[in-house]
């Protein structure tokens, strides 16, 4: 609201009407500057000297962008100062019209003091109000008094009264004119100008859309004459965002998966689509570092995504994995080729149509550990001219995601398998077998599985050592994993010398079978350690869901029983499960 008013006053009738009034009181100031009195000449020279910083302060204020006595601290003392000064120049008027000239700039000051300051204040106006009362009313009293003991102005009764009434017409005009400006303010306020503000608001905004709408026009004009260059901007601006895309998306897949083989496979297909190419091939070096018992060793892992068909993936997956590829995975450094003319056969079951132009490898390291290679390929000459080092941050990433794929890799397999033996503890066992429970009950499929349990291992290690103990408990573990993989089980470590089989789908006939195989296998070999060979023997338990048993839960339970058997009847045997052994129990 206050906003709206200071825009009224500073307009240009506003300042046309200050100026012209500061003019007419410069004029009359100026009339008596030719007095020969130095007290008048003094007087009304700082009285025109007054009037004419008003009158600079008025242009500055209508010239500046920035009105300064609106928004200034001296905006301020300039309405504060312009009453005070027509009140001391109205104490000391020498004749009764520049006293109403002097009063009139009083009357006008306080008013626009009023209008400034405290429009919508009440406090603040009736501050203002007892300023003008007590400070007019006391200058009208002493000039009063002093005009009445003038013997030679020969005052009369009206002349007294008359300007004891003029002293209460000049206070209630005062009073009357700041109380009908706050009550148009207000009215205004209310019934108006909130109407409009809207309406104001709107227009602001439009003016600014319009001058916006001028900048780009303007903008669009010089895009005009500069379109070629613009062009090329773009298309590098359109790949460095692609490329930026490309590395948050690559991000996303290392942090929203642990597994290698699953992430490499997601990162290689993102980047064949993403970046458009032929192919894209991530070659893993091998890696058993996390290879159990019974497992055969993996060898190279390819990720790989092409569009160049089923028979240039085969092609290229041949002369990965049947080549040692020397020339491409020993590399250390970046290898590019943007033309046939510089091309080299690096795949050797690539026909010579399936020759890709442009070419770049790139080696995965983490602390100067090679992990991989990373081929990307694209039939179309000069395609890696710049790109180099956008595929060596790509790199650098996939480097630090298989490293923490496997670092998760190596802290699962230490949560879920035996420090010693390398099959799976008793924990993750002891899940495992749930699991296979609920499903054996749920698809009503048999569950089998075999206890065993080392014979006189106690003997052993007292005879020869615990290192040749743990030795003997590694070297049953490694045959009963092997067995279990074999015949698509799994084996995990029971006890101390305890040992559990598992086979989900399998009859009490076939894992009697594969049983009785592993039983076999550790009897026919030695231990060896130092100069010592050790005979090992086991006893062994066989139970049956819903052969022998008919409660899963209790098959571990009805194994124990029967190799415990097998422990009571001479050891090195095995037994199978049965009510006869479980009412002897």
């Amino acid at each position: 609201m206050e906003e709206q008013f200071s825009q009224l006053w500073t307009n240009k009738y506003s300042f046309w009407a200050h100026l012209f009034l500061n003019a007419i009181l410069l004029l009359y100031g100026i009339t008596y500057l030719f007095d020969d009195s130095q007290l008048v000449l003094a007087k009304y020279g700082a009285f025109v000297t007054f009037i004419i910083f008003c009158m600079i302060l008025e242009i500055i204020n209508w010239k500046s962008k920035i009105p300064i006595i609106e928004e200034k601290v001296i905006g301020k003392i300039y309405y504060v100062l312009r009453p005070i000064v027509a009140l001391i120049l109205y104490y000391m008027a020498k004749s009764k019209l520049e006293g109403n000239i002097f009063l009139l700039m009083l009357i006008l000051g306080i008013t626009e003091l009023i209008y400034h300051t405290a429009l919508g204040k009440t406090v603040k106006r009736a501050t203002i109000y007892a300023f003008f009362f007590v400070s007019y009313g006391m200058v009208s009293i002493i000039m009063l008094i002093s005009l009445i003991q003038n013997k030679q102005s020969r005052v009369t009764l009206p002349i007294g009264v008359r300007d004891i009434a003029t002293v209460f017409v000049v206070l209630l005009l005062v009073l009357f004119l700041g109380e009908a400006m706050s009550m148009l303010w207000t009215f205004f306020e209310k019934r108006f100008l909130q109407q409009n503000r809207a309406l104001e608001d709107l227009n602001k905004a439009n003016e600014a859309l319009h001058e916006q709408q001028g900048k780009i026009n303007m903008v669009n004009e010089k895009l005009g004459m500069q379109k070629i260059e613009l062009q090329a901007a773009n298309k590098r601006i359109n790949r460095s965002h692609d490329k930026l895309s490309v590395q948050n998306e690559i991000s996303s897949a290392i942090a929203g998966s642990m597994e290698k083989e699953a992430m490499m496979s997601q990162i290689a297909n993102i980047m064949q689509v993403r970046l458009d190419m032929d192919v894209v091939a991530i070659i893993l070096e091998e890696d058993n570092s996390l290879l159990v018992p019974g497992e055969e060793k993996k060898g190279r892992f390819v990720a790989m995504s092409t569009c160049m068909g089923q028979n240039f993936e085969t092609n290229l997956l041949d002369s990965i994995q049947k080549t040692d590829l020397k020339d491409v995975l020993s590399m250390n450094q970046t290898y590019i080729q943007n033309s046939q003319t510089d091309s080299v056969k690096l795949f050797e079951f690539l026909t010579a149509e399936q020759q890709l132009t442009s070419i770049i490898c790139l080696p995965i390291m983490n602390q100067d550990e090679r992990l991989g290679t990373l081929l990307v390929g694209k039939n179309r000459m000069n395609v890696f001219m710049d790109g180099r080092a956008f595929y060596e941050n790509i790199a650098s990433q996939l480097g630090i995601g298989i490293s923490n794929a496997r670092l998760y890799a190596k802290m699962n397999d230490m949560a879920i398998r035996d420090g010693l033996t390398r099959v799976f503890n008793r924990r993750y066992l002891t899940e495992l077998l749930q699991k296979y429970l609920t499903e054996a009950i749920t698809k009503k499929m048999p569950l089998s599985l075999a206890l065993f349990d080392i014979d006189k291992f106690k003997m052993v290690n007292d005879t020869y050592g615990h290192q040749c103990g743990d030795e003997v408990i590694r070297y049953v573990a490694s045959l009963l994993n092997k067995g279990a993989i074999k015949h698509g089980g799994i084996a995990g470590r029971y006890g101390g010398e305890e040992f559990v089989v598992v086979f989900l789908g399998k009859d009490l006939e076939e894992t009697y079978e594969i049983v009785k195989e592993i039983h076999q296998q550790i009897r026919s070999e030695e231990v060896v350690f130092g100069d010592k060979h050790i005979q090992v023997r086991a006893s062994a338990g066989v139970a049956s869901y819903p052969r022998t048993c008919a409660n899963p839960s209790d098959l571990l339970t009805r194994a124990d029983w029967a190799m415990y058997h097998s422990k009571k009847n001479g050891r090195d045997q095995i037994t199978i499960d049965s009510d006869q052994i479980v009412d002897k129990m």
